[in-house]
């Protein structure tokens, strides 16, 4: 979902991704609440970006919903472009191997480093 978002909608966006995630999970608001010990009236402000969270809120929630942090900031934190991406190193070993083993790792690797985007 790659919209650009102001920081008046950051709350709005941050909300759907935890509904998002939340109903994938199949778990109800309920559920969630019960989990980080909060109202559902409150996870329920929290899904329609009606109010902010303590960090130890999202914490909880990340908890409960077993995700990451990166989850529930899509598309509100983007990486910078600026950064120099730290060089991946292999394990010595892989030279050993030959080219067609070579091709096949380098092909896993870039496979889960794009999946990653």
């Amino acid at each position: 979902m790659s919209e650009i978002i102001d920081k008046s909608n950051i709350l709005k966006v941050f909300g759907r991704n935890i509904k998002q995630i939340r109903s994938r999970k199949g778990l109800s608001q309920e559920k969630l609440a019960e989990r980080i010990n909060k109202s559902s009236h409150f996870v329920s402000l929290i899904e329609r970006g009606e109010t902010g969270i303590s960090f130890s809120t999202i914490i909880d929630i990340c908890t409960a919903l077993d995700v990451d942090a990166n989850s529930i900031f899509e598309d509100i934190i983007q990486p910078s472009n600026n950064k120099k991406a730290k060089p991946f190193k292999l394990n010595p070993d892989v030279n050993n191997f030959d080219e067609k083993d070579k091709e096949m790792v380098t092909y896993l690797i870039n496979y889960i480093v794009d999946s990653k985007k």
